[in-house]
């Protein structure tokens, strides 16, 4: 959790104007991700569950930040790859609404 988060400051802050995305302040971006996070809640058999590890790859923000944080990542890994004629790809399936 905490290197996801560490990774999303140093994106807003490096594609960020003034401090700013839009028109929130990279403060306010992450106060929401943490709160987020932190409110992580699901129902399964008519209970209501908070999910306190992880976050749900169902959620819209978590594919996102799951997004920046491999994408920090992968920099390193795709220099090295191209030094060595090497090859990097990665595969992300979503399940959403599928039914069995």
């Amino acid at each position: 959790r905490e290197g996801a988060l560490h990774a999303l400051i140093r994106f807003l802050e490096k594609n960020s104007h003034h401090g700013k995305i839009g028109t929130s302040s990279i403060d306010a971006i992450m106060r929401m991700a943490r709160l987020i996070l932190d409110t992580n809640c699901f129902a399964y058999n008519n209970k209501y569950y908070q999910q306190t590890r992880g976050g749900a790859m169902g959620s819209a923000f978590t594919q996102i930040l799951a997004n920046i944080y491999m994408y920090e990542w992968e920099q390193d890994l795709i220099k090295h790859q191209t030094v060595h004629k090497g090859m990097y790809g990665r595969f992300v399936k979503l399940l959403l609404n599928e039914k069995r």
